[in-house]
Order: C-alpha cells, then sequence, then structure tokens
C-alpha cells in the first residue's frame, strides 16, 4: 500500500534575509489529491510541484497558481 509524507515549504524571504523559511509535513495513510487539498485549503498563492495528478483540482478555483 502506498503512504505519502507531504511536504510544504514556504520562503517568503528577501534576498540576503537571516529569517528561516516554514517547514510543514503531514502524512496521510494513501496520495490521494484530496490530502493536498484539506492541506492548503486556505492557501493562496504560486505552488510549485510536480505533475500529479492529485493537484489539479487545486488549480480550479484560481486562488492558487501552477508555477511553470
Amino acid at each position: 500500500k502506498t503512504r505519502r509524507l507531504w511536504a510544504y515549504v514556504r520562503d517568503d524571504r528577501n534576498a540576503g534575509s537571516a529569517l528561516a523559511p516554514a517547514v510543514w509535513f503531514a502524512y496521510s495513510p494513501d496520495r490521494k489529491g484530496i490530502h493536498p487539498q484539506t492541506h492548503l485549503a486556505c492557501f493562496s498563492g504560486v505552488l510549485q510541484a510536480d505533475a500529479y495528478a492529485g493537484f489539479n483540482e487545486l488549480y480550479r478555483n484560481g486562488g492558487i497558481t501552477e508555477a511553470a
């Protein structure tokens, strides 16, 4: 059975900043697309992710833009 450890990183630092970026890990018992949808429900911005089809729903409402 495939399980998933999702990793999310946010880095809003300006160049040369000493502030640390934020990293968050979330476990799920499977790799269904509902998990990133739930994790990122309040997020808006640019998302850099792989081509996993489970991310497609995130881009539909316009709040999250897929990084090219």
